[in-house]
């Protein structure tokens, strides 16, 4: 089997995780998707991304979860639902192993004049 070309359906992929963010998201159904195998789909998707499906869908969700916050007033429980978390308490877990500080904490300290500077960066990368 010829391995499809990455920048065709790692765009595919990506713009398919964003407008479904908030969906349960398997990497069996994103490598049929594209026409994948489950195990040749994660191989090539972390050489394409760097990172396995899970991580980087759990990455998309933080940024966008962390851009609601700068730019919104909603509350975190919304904002958790909002970027496909199952809760609060989830997104504040995630969150916090990604930055060191809850939603709350990093919340206040960036405030809203901030967002037209968005920078979301996890602490692993």
């Amino acid at each position: 089997m010829r391995i499809r070309s990455p920048v065709w359906w790692a765009r595919k992929v990506r713009d398919y995780i964003d407008s479904h963010i908030t969906n349960r998201l398997l990497a069996a159904d994103l490598g049929a998707l594209v026409g994948l195998s489950e195990a040749h789909f994660i191989r090539c998707f972390k050489r394409a991304f760097g990172v396995p499906p899970h991580a980087f869908v759990l990455r998309r969700r933080l940024q966008l979860a962390a851009r609601y916050m700068l730019e919104t007033e909603a509350p975190l429980s919304d904002i958790a639902v909002q970027c496909g978390f199952a809760d609060q308490a989830h997104m504040g877990n995630r969150f916090r192993e990604a930055t060191g500080l809850s939603p709350a904490a990093w919340r206040r300290l960036r405030g809203p004049q901030e967002s037209y500077r968005f920078s979301f960066e996890l602490a692993n990368e």
